[in-house]
């Protein structure tokens, strides 16, 4: 049964062409129905992600795979061993009905206007960037861009692909993409805007649906859905258990799985949290999932220096300090330390709950499941939507509620302040890290997985470590 139905179509103007130049185009035409399965609350998220990566239009875009691609800017170079960025804006105009602007052409001083006044909820993305200071974005002629960010950053052309970056006018309306986004009954729909034809546009119309997993994956079964995205980890047993195994595809993304320990209460006492550090260990959790892709991770950032602490000790070793540390406490198999622990809706969540209660046991941890008030453990994700390791521990930093650890805070400064240089950011992350496992107030156990149900028709997947998938850049095969 196809699963998306494209008519012929006239080929693209040569401007709109230069929007998205080296995207391979495509006929426009027909619709492309997607479901983001999953909780709630998660789902909406990721749907709404979706809709604005395809409907605010940002100076980079992302590519199938995840990679970096033009969009309002259609070439760019770097200046001074990287710390500057020139960028050539696209001729393209503003639609006449935007408001002051009366279909002007794209200028560069709305781009720099732009960047200074993100709103607030985006600012954090525009400090990663190293945009945030005043003078760091200057417009010097019509279609040229300079960026100066402070501190420089080698990720800076990841974080302008952001959708909280995308260009805006004085009322705060994005720069149109490819697709016009509105609000539907159960998530969003998607219109190709006729006035900004684009090369990385393949359907006339995408309808991006919110729903359960059991619905989303008997939808795709029928073929009412061509591509079905898992908005975190629950959900992959029903895909895994579906009659459709054959297009279930499932990536391992930038991030962690692990614990948050609240250092308050029983878990003031330091020597509880480090053997808790010491003795979780995220391989029997992947087993019981039976995952290959879901392995284990001792690190918050996979791509770190290599640990010299305890964590790089052999599993045994660590048990056998963390039982002497739970005995100086006064806690052991006679006399268990008794946690309370929030975990994530989902029957994966629960499996990986009951494995790590089942694993800590021996020891004489005791784990019972709480709200997240009441509960000394939460069991959390952390994905990474650029692959910045300075900008992802800075959700450690203290105010973030994952930890607090000055010294983490002064050293993850330091790396920003590296600048370009990739291996002094490491080093000082590294040495960031290390400082958060010393006062151990987060165990890392697992690298995340985002899962999906692709149609045999469909085009355009690939999996990727930022599990990013633009669904304009979808196509029918």
């Amino acid at each position: 049964m196809p699963l998306i139905r494209f008519p012929r179509a006239l080929g693209w103007p040569v401007a709109a062409a230069l929007l998205l130049a080296g995207c391979s185009a495509g006929p426009p035409g027909g619709t492309l129905a997607v479901a983001v399965a999953g909780e709630e609350a998660e789902a909406a998220a990721v749907a709404a992600a979706l809709a604005a990566e395809a409907s605010e239009a940002t100076l980079i875009t992302r590519g199938p795979a995840g990679e970096l691609a033009p969009g309002l800017a259609t070439s760019w170079r770097f200046l001074d061993e990287g710390s500057d960025l020139i960028l050539r804006l696209a001729p393209v105009r503003w639609p006449a009905a935007n408001g002051g602007n009366g279909g002007r052409e794209l200028a560069a001083r709305d781009v720099v206007a732009s960047l200074a006044r993100t709103p607030a909820p985006h600012r954090r993305a525009l400090a990663a960037a190293g945009l945030a200071a005043r003078g760091t974005a200057r417009a010097p002629i019509a279609r040229v861009v300079e960026l100066a960010p402070r501190p420089a950053t080698p990720h800076l052309l990841d974080w302008l692909a952001e959708p909280a970056l995308a260009v805006r006018d004085r009322r705060g309306r994005a720069f149109p993409g490819p697709y016009a986004a509105r609000r539907a009954e159960t998530g969003w729909q998607l219109d190709r805007r006729a006035d900004l034809p684009q090369p990385a546009a393949r359907a006339a119309r995408i309808s991006l649906s919110v729903e359960p997993v059991p619905a989303a994956i008997r939808a795709f079964v029928a073929g009412d859905r061509a591509l079905v995205l898992g908005a975190g980890l629950p959900g992959l047993a029903d895909a895994r258990s579906s009659s459709q195994r054959g297009a279930l595809r499932v990536e391992a993304v930038d991030g962690v799985i692990g614990l948050v320990l609240r250092p308050a209460g029983v878990l003031a006492d330091a020597r509880l949290r480090r053997a808790l550090a010491l003795a979780a260990d995220g391989a029997p959790l992947a087993n019981r999932l039976a995952l290959a892709a879901l392995a284990p991770q001792a690190r918050l950032w996979p791509d770190l220096p290599p640990a010299t602490d305890d964590r790089a000790r052999p599993l045994a070793d660590r048990r056998a300090a963390a039982t002497a540390l739970l005995a100086q406490a006064g806690f052991g198999p006679q006399h268990p330390l008794i946690l309370r622990m929030a975990v994530p809706a989902g029957n994966e969540w629960q499996q990986m709950a009951d494995t790590l209660a089942t694993s800590l046991a021996p020891l004489g941890i005791a784990i019972a499941a709480a709200p997240p008030a009441r509960a000394e453990l939460r069991l959390v994700e952390q994905v990474a939507r650029v692959p910045d390791a300075v900008a992802f521990l800075g959700r450690w930093r203290c105010g973030g509620g994952l930890a607090c650890v000055p010294a983490a805070d002064r050293l993850l400064a330091a790396a920003a302040r590296a600048g370009n240089d990739p291996a002094e950011r490491l080093a000082q992350a590294g040495a960031a890290e290390a400082a958060l496992m010393a006062d151990p107030q987060f165990v890392p156990l697992l690298r995340p997985v985002r899962w999906a149900l692709v149609g045999r028709q469909l085009g355009g997947f690939q999996p990727n470590r930022l599990g990013r998938h633009p669904l304009g850049r979808m196509a029918a095969e």
